[in-house]
C-alpha cells in the first residue's frame, strides 16, 4: 500500500499486515472522540437545565394560578405593587392593599363580569366591595367586586417616610400603571382572561377610572365615572361660583358679612374669635380662615348629606344684619359637624402636615398631587365672593405647597389637560358619565351640551357631589331614583348587550351603550358612522310606541319607585336612536371605517400609553413562560435519549 510521506514528498510502502491494525485503532479513536462530544453535551444539558429551573419556578410562583374559590374570605389582601413602573431602573415593590367580594360568584365557576373599583383620594375600606350603588347588579348578573387601594394612600405605602424623593413616585402615569398591572395579574391568577372588567368610582375616582377607560380601552370593557372633575385648572374659581349659586344670594350674602366680620375681628381680637371655634391662638390665621370656608364649601358639596341649604340658610338669612348672632350659629354648626368627639382644628390644618412621617388619612399625598399635578386650588372667584381675598392661588403655591414640601410648587395642569383632557374623550367608547346639577365639581367634568357619539351622559338635577352613590331614601327626588335605574341599565348592557357582538364584529363595527329611556339604555352596533338597528329592538321600539312609554318614576308609600308614563318621550322613543345616524356622521366623519383594534391604538396614543403596555407585559411574560419551559423540556429529552 502506497501513502503520500507530506514530509519527504515521497511514497513509502507500509507492510500489509498492519493495515488491519491501523483501521481498528482509527475506529477507537473515532468512538472515544465521539464519547467525549457526548461528555460535553451532557454537561451542557445540565447546565441549561440548572439555569432553566429558577426562573421556571420564579414564573410560577409569580403566576400561581389559583381558583377563585380557593381565595380566603378576608376584609384586605395584599398585592405586590411595583413602585416605579416609567423606568427599567426598577426599585422595588411595596404592598397594595385590595379588597374583594366575591359571594356572588358561583363556587368553582367564574364571574360573568368584574366591577372594578377604585378607592380615590383616601384609605381604602373594606366594606366598599359589600355597598355600593351597583352590589344589586353584581349580585343579578354573578359578578365579581374588586377595590383597589391607590398608592399612597391608607396603607399602600411605597416607603417608610414621604420626603419628597419618595413622593415623586405618586403620579396620575404611576397610578394608572397601578391599576393595569393589578388587573393584568389577577386575571392571570384566577384566570379570568374571557371576563369583561368595568371600571368604576365616583369623584377623583371616578377621574381615574375615566382615564384608564382612555388609557388602555383594551383592558376594560366600560367605565363609570360619577361627579369627577376631568379639566386641571391652576385657579378653580368656578367651584366658588358655584357654591354662591346653590346658596342663593341671601344666603351667600350673609355668609360673606360674616368672613368680613371674622376678618375685621381677628385684628382687634385674634383669640377670642379662634376659640368661638375650639381653635388654639397659635393657629395661622390665613389656615384659620381657610378652615372655616372648607366647612361652608364641603358643607354645600354634600348637601345631600348636610342639608345646609334647606335646613341652615332660611334660619342664617335671618341673622343678616347682626354680625354676632351670625358667628354664634356658624360656630355651633362648624363644631358640631365638623369638631365633634374631640375633633381639633389640626385635623384640617394643611401645615401639621409637613412632617416627613407616613400620613394614612391622604392629606398630604391629596395635597401633594394638587400642587404636582392638578391645581385645583379653590381660590375666590372676585369681590363678591365670601371667601377671603388672601386664599388665593399665590398662597397655595408660595404658602401651602412650600411649607410641605419645601418648595414652591406650579402644578403642570397643561400637561395633565393634553394627556387626560376631557376633550379626549370625544371618540372614546362605553364611558358613562353621571353629574349632579348642584355639584361645585361638575362644572370641571363633561359638559351636557358636549355630544358624546359612543359614550354616555347622566345629568341629575338638583343634587349634589356623589348624591347617587349614596344609599336610596325615601325621600329621594324623582330624578335621583331615574337616574340610579339607568345606571344600572346600562351596566347590564356593558355585561351583556341587546347588541350581537359577534355579528357587529363581522361589520367592523363596535356595540355602543345608547339611552333608551329615562330608565333604560340599550346597545346598537355602530358602523360606517351609522347606528345598525337589530330586528329585536325595532321591534321593542314598535311596542313602546304603541303602548306608551315608561320613563319616569314615583314613590309610593313604602318609598320604593313605581312606574307612571311620560308623554313627552312616549311618542319620540322611535326616533331617538334613528336621530343619532345624522349626529355620529357629523361626529365622527370617516371615523367609524375602521376596526376596534384601530380605535385602541388611537386611544392609546391620546392617552400616551407607555412602551411597557400590560398586555404586551403579559403576552412577553406568557411566551417567556412557553420558551423556557419548552427548552428545559428538550434538554431533558436529549439527556434521556443520550443515556440510553
Amino acid at each position: 500500500m502506497k501513502i503520500k510521506n507530506k514530509t519527504t514528498k515521497c511514497f513509502t510502502i507500509i507492510p500489509p499486515s498492519l493495515t488491519t491494525t491501523t483501521t481498528t485503532t482509527t475506529k477507537y479513536i473515532k468512538l472515544r472522540n465521539y464519547n467525549y462530544n457526548n461528555f460535553y453535551i451532557f454537561l451542557i444539558i445540565i447546565l441549561i437545565n440548572l439555569i432553566m429551573i429558577e426562573p421556571i419556578k420564579s414564573m410560577e410562583n409569580q403566576i400561581n394560578i389559583t381558583p377563585l374559590s380557593s381565595m380566603p374570605v378576608q376584609p384586605y389582601y395584599i398585592f405586590q405593587q411595583t413602585i416605579n413602573h416609567l423606568s427599567y431602573d426598577t426599585i422595588g415593590t411595596f404592598e397594595q392593599r385590595f379588597s374583594v367580594n366575591k359571594k356572588f360568584v358561583p363556587i368553582n365557576g367564574k364571574p360573568k363580569a368584574v366591577f372594578f373599583l377604585v378607592s380615590g383620594e383616601g384609605p381604602l375600606s373594606s366594606e366598599i366591595v359589600n355597598h355600593n350603588p351597583f352590589v344589586q347588579i353584581a349580585n343579578e348578573t354573578q359578578a365579581l367586586i374588586v377595590a383597589l387601594e391607590l398608592r399612597y394612600y391608607g396603607e399602600s405605602m411605597p416607603f417608610l417616610n414621604m420626603n419628597n424623593s419618595n413622593m415623586a413616585y405618586l403620579t396620575t402615569d404611576q397610578i394608572l400603571e397601578d391599576l393595569a398591572t393589578f388587573q393584568v395579574f389577577f386575571t392571570n391568577k384566577y384566570q379570568l382572561n374571557d371576563i369583561k372588567w368595568i371600571i368604576m368610582g365616583c369623584s377623583y375616582a371616578g377621574t381615574i377610572s375615566a382615564w384608564y377607560r382612555l388609557k388602555y380601552p383594551h383592558l376594560v370593557t366600560a367605565a363609570i365615572a360619577s361627579s369627577s372633575p376631568f379639566r386641571a385648572e391652576l385657579r378653580f374659581t368656578e367651584y366658588d361660583v358655584k357654591v354662591r349659586q346653590n346658596l342663593g344670594a341671601p344666603c351667600s350674602k350673609a355668609f360673606k358679612n360674616l368672613f368680613s366680620y371674622i376678618e375685621h375681628l381677628m385684628i382687634k381680637n385674634n383669640s377670642y374669635v379662634k376659640s368661638k371655634f375650639t381653635c388654639e391662638r397659635q393657629l395661622d390665621d390665613r389656615m384659620f380662615l381657610y378652615l372655616l370656608s372648607e366647612a361652608l364649601t364641603y358643607s354645600v358639596q354634600y348637601d345631600a348629606r348636610f342639608k345646609i341649604i334647606s335646613g341652615f340658610c332660611p334660619k342664617f338669612v335671618k341673622l343678616t344684619n347682626s354680625s354676632e348672632a351670625l358667628l354664634d350659629m356658624f360656630s355651633s354648626y362648624v363644631k358640631n359637624m365638623f369638631l365633634f368627639q374631640n375633633v381639633s382644628c389640626d385635623a384640617y390644618n394643611l401645615y401639621e402636615f409637613a412632617s416627613n412621617e407616613i400620613d394614612y388619612s391622604g392629606t398630604r399625598s391629596w395635597t401633594w398631587q394638587l400642587c404636582r399635578e392638578y391645581g385645583w386650588f379653590m381660590v375666590p372667584s372676585g369681590s363678591d365672593s365670601f371667601k377671603p381675598q388672601s386664599l388665593g392661588e399665590c398662597w397655595w403655591q408660595n404658602d401651602v405647597c412650600k411649607t410641605l414640601y419645601g418648595r414652591a410648587m406650579r402644578p403642570t395642569v397643561d400637561r395633565i389637560n393634553m394627556v387626560y383632557g376631557s376633550t379626549n374623550f370625544k371618540y372614546i367608547s362605553n364611558v358613562l358619565f353621571t353629574n349632579c346639577g348642584n355639584d361645585p365639581w361638575s362644572t370641571l367634568s363633561i359638559d351636557p351640551s358636549v355630544s358624546l357619539p359612543f359614550s354616555q351622559q347622566i345629568h341629575i338635577p338638583g343634587e349634589s357631589h356623589c348624591a347617587n352613590w349614596l344609599s336610596e331614601q325615601p325621600t329621594d327626588s324623582i330624578e335621583l331614583k331615574n337616574a340610579r335605574a339607568l345606571a344600572n341599565s346600562f351596566l347590564r348592557q356593558f355585561i351583556k348587550p341587546d347588541c350581537d357582538e359577534n355579528d357587529c364584529s363581522t361589520k367592523n363595527g363596535l356595540c355602543i351603550a345608547k339611552k333608551l329611556t329615562d330608565l333604560q339604555a340599550t346597545s346598537v352596533c355602530i358602523s360606517n358612522g351609522k347606528i345598525q338597528i337589530s330586528n329585536q329592538l325595532k321591534n321593542q321600539l314598535n311596542i313602546m310606541k304603541e303602548n306608551g312609554t315608561t320613563t319616569s318614576t314615583t314613590s309610593n308609600n313604602n318609598g320604593n319607585p313605581s312606574n307612571t308614563n311620560n308623554s313627552n318621550n312616549s311618542n319620540n322613543n322611535n326616533n331617538t336612536l334613528n336621530n343619532e345616524n345624522s349626529n355620529l356622521s357629523s361626529h365622527a366623519g370617516n371615523s367609524m371605517d375602521v376596526d376596534e383594534d384601530d380605535q385602541r391604538e388611537v386611544c392609546s396614543s391620546n392617552g400616551s400609553m407607555s412602551s411597557s403596555s400590560p398586555s404586551k407585559n403579559s403576552l412577553y411574560f406568557t411566551n417567556t413562560l412557553a420558551l423556557t419551559t419548552t427548552l428545559s423540556f428538550i434538554s431533558i429529552l436529549s439527556t434521556i435519549i443520550l443515556i440510553l
